[in-house]
């Protein structure tokens, strides 16, 4: 068991290491992104499905509350429907909507859309980055393996994260580094280095 342990320890640690070397650059443009949208007074939305959206609400709950030091609440939501609303776009065949209609209700151009997925081929994430486009809002997307269909749906002013692994759990685990990643740059960039104080 031990030995299991240290197994998977080592992969996570080699799946960020080269997350680190591979996409440091794009998480860097992807945290600037959401700080241009927010000096902006736009706001940051964000989604997923199954573990993907579970890191998407941990994430808007640290832009929200805080990451490291004490600051104002920065504008975020995730996008995650209630069982009512799934039962209602279920009944009328609309599933794959279930982010891009809120979007279109909430959205404003200029606020930044980050979309988790795994899979990066799931419908209803391929429709919000469609509904993103038409809102004229920036996305930045995190997903697994050579990027999907997601990948192929974003733009020029679009941030693609890929995590360099195909296996779930483990491009879970490394959604959420790279989010925790991109609230510290926020908070450095909007509130400056916590670190310079001491």
């Amino acid at each position: 068991m031990q030995a299991r342990i240290a197994q998977l320890g080592h992969e996570a640690m080699s799946t960020l290491a080269k997350l680190i070397e591979e996409a440091g650059p794009a998480i860097e443009q992807a945290a600037m992104v959401m700080v241009d949208g927010l000096v902006n007074d736009r706001k940051i939305i964000s989604c997923g499905n199954g573990a993907s959206g579970a890191n998407a609400q941990a994430f808007v709950s640290k832009l929200l509350n805080r990451f490291d030091p004490e600051r104002p609440a920065l504008p975020a939501l995730v996008l995650a429907p209630d069982s009512i609303t799934l039962s209602a776009l279920a009944q009328d065949n609309r599933l794959t909507e279930s982010f891009s209609r809120p979007l279109l209700a909430l959205a404003q151009a200029g606020d930044v859309l980050v979309v988790l997925s795994a899979s990066a081929n799931a419908p209803n994430i391929l429709a919000a980055i469609h509904a993103a486009q038409e809102r004229q809002c920036p996305v930045i997307a995190l997903t697994g393996g050579n990027g999907g269909e997601v990948a192929r749906l974003l733009g020029d002013r679009d941030v693609l994260i890929q995590i360099p692994d195909h296996r779930g759990y483990r491009v879970h685990e490394a959604q959420l580094f790279t989010l925790h990643c991109c609230c510290a740059l926020i908070e450095s960039a909007l509130f400056g280095d916590p670190d310079l104080a001491y």
